[in-house]
């Protein structure tokens, strides 16, 4: 199962793991989906930019199926790879992959499901609540992206001199761009340049590629391949997703800048490039998704038990432990969220909150989500099995991509509507 981060990182560290494990045999191939951390494709010199298309009518579930009251199927397509909000929260970003290399769109929905417009692109960044910037790609080079910004109805408003291969927004105007990465690049030509109120800066080389940027948007975290990094490495032809030989890992180096004047405030080794990482709230650690809590005013680490899955609107690194079992953590200590196993999305208010109970390892249909509402007892089950999920800003409705018909492994958008507090 998918975890239930932000998945801001589509191209971007695809790209690292891909590259190095491919070292010098030629051209890479893009992948249209990995794990949780390293999402869909692609990147680049398009022939066909990002462009608008009508906006369709939300989906209904099957003949057959039924789905709790408050609930419903706003989109049925089968390669959702990230959803992202507006920087006010009240549009909703929904990238998917197209099913062939080079191909993708992104839906802008509004809080009631309703789609605004719909854009030809594989990678997207909301520059800030009414515009986005998006890639698009030519299938016969997926490397050299265009990249152009629309506002929200779909009109263009401006491109961006160059070539691209993957993007990352910082949700307060700034866009980091990533350059084309070729196979026999890297680690050397790993490089980035920020765009930001409509001028594209320098460009930065040395670091690695942009992963996550702080909450403020002030810090960006960088992730770099090394030479060795693919050692013990091969891809699948099938769908070009990356594998490693059993306990075989991707060195790397972690680095975080402070922008725009390129301050690192941190740099270390690290055991492998495809970790996540994750900025507290309030940007005074980081956390890697292997357990690992630094402190960056010290850079002094913390190593726990499980695996780090993203923060907590309070301030707590959410785990997940060995035996499945969620926990949130804080430097005073760690609690057990109980009846939350594999994961957790917690909502803007504490008690808000979309879990799985413990499973039965031999039923094979989808385990029961729950999405508990703060102040309350009203709880939405849902025979779904979750991969990516989210709240509103407000706590208004829940969004989430999950397989309702476990026979034919569809996979839906759904809106679930909360109610009120």
């Amino acid at each position: 199962m998918l975890g239930i981060r932000g998945l801001e990182r589509l191209a971007i560290l695809a790209a690292i793991v891909l590259v190095a494990a491919c070292g010098s045999s030629g051209a890479a191939s893009q992948t249209p989906s990995s794990a949780a951390t390293a999402q869909l494709t692609s990147t680049g010199p398009a022939t066909s930019t990002a462009s608008s298309t009508p906006p369709a009518t939300p989906a209904q579930a099957s003949p057959g199926q039924s789905l709790p009251p408050g609930v419903t199927v706003v989109d049925t397509a089968s390669s959702i790879q990230r959803l992202d909000w507006s920087p006010d929260g009240k549009l909703l970003a929904v990238l998917t992959w197209g099913g062939t290399f080079g191909t993708g769109r992104v839906d802008v929905l509004d809080l009631t499901g309703h789609q605004i417009t719909s854009l030809v692109a594989v990678d997207m960044a909301w520059v800030d609540d009414t515009h986005l910037m998006t890639l698009g790609v030519s299938p016969d080079d997926t490397t050299h992206g265009t990249v152009t910004i629309f506002s929200i109805d779909g009109t263009v408003s401006g491109v961006v001199p160059g070539t691209f291969g993957g993007m990352l927004g910082n949700g307060h105007g700034s866009v980091a761009l990533t350059a084309p990465v070729a196979v026999d690049e890297v680690p050397a030509k790993e490089s980035f340049q920020v765009w930001s109120n409509g001028q594209l800066g320098p460009r930065t080389a040395g670091y690695g590629l942009p992963i996550r940027w702080s909450a403020d948007g002030r810090l960006l975290a960088l992730i770099g391949a090394t030479s060795t990094s693919g050692s013990g490495a091969n891809r699948t032809p099938a769908d070009g997703v990356v594998l490693t030989a059993a306990g075989s890992s991707l060195p790397g180096t972690l680095t975080v800048l402070s922008l725009p004047e390129k301050t690192v405030v941190l740099s270390r080794p690290l055991p492998d490039i495809r970790l996540d990482v994750y900025f507290s709230p309030n940007g005074s650690r980081l956390a890697t998704s292997d357990g690992l809590v630094l402190t960056l005013a010290s850079g002094r680490g913390t190593q726990l038990t499980g695996n780090a899955d993203g923060w907590a609107p309070g301030g707590a690194l959410v785990l997940v432990g060995q035996d499945h079992r969620v926990s949130l953590w804080t430097p005073t200590g760690t609690t057990v969220i109980p009846d939350a196993f594999e994961w957790a999305a917690l909502g803007p208010d504490e008690g808000d909150i979309a879990t799985l109970p413990a499973a039965d390892e031999n039923v094979a249909a989808p385990v029961t989500a729950v999405v508990r509402r703060a102040g309350g007892e009203v709880s939405i089950p849902l025979s779904v099995g979750l991969s990516i999920a989210t709240w509103s800003a407000g706590g208004v409705c829940f969004v989430a991509t999950g397989t309702i018909d476990a026979q034919r492994e569809d996979n839906r958008l759904l809106r679930i509507e909360l109610p009120a507090r």
